[in-house]
């Protein structure tokens, strides 16, 4: 069953996958963080890196490295340190951008 496109989306090109060992100060126990590292284009011509966080126990999707992609997010904010988070969702897979004219 198709269903329409909702929520956010980001449009970018990725170009690497990260895994950092993180050890939780409460159990000490090391938990994987994944990350998917792309390139956002911006209207006024920059371009930025940014991080999409894996959820826990996620597996990389299939990528198309170096070609655009529509990657399903949720956004969410650290207000102590100030900057914007983005992490993957696990109900919808990344899909191949769509080309506009």
């Amino acid at each position: 069953m198709t269903k329409p496109l909702q929520g956010m989306w980001m449009a970018a090109t990725p170009e690497a996958t990260a895994t950092f060992m993180w050890t939780d100060p409460t159990s000490q126990q090391q938990k994987p963080i994944k990350s998917i590292k792309v390139l956002v284009a911006h209207g006024d011509g920059t371009v930025t890196r940014e991080s999409l966080t894996l959820p826990p126990n996620m597996d990389f999707p299939p990528l198309q490295m170096g070609q655009p992609m529509l990657f399903p997010v949720t956004v969410s904010i650290n207000k102590k340190k100030q900057i914007i988070n983005f992490t993957l969702r696990a109900d919808l897979p990344p899909m191949p951008a769509p080309s506009l004219e």
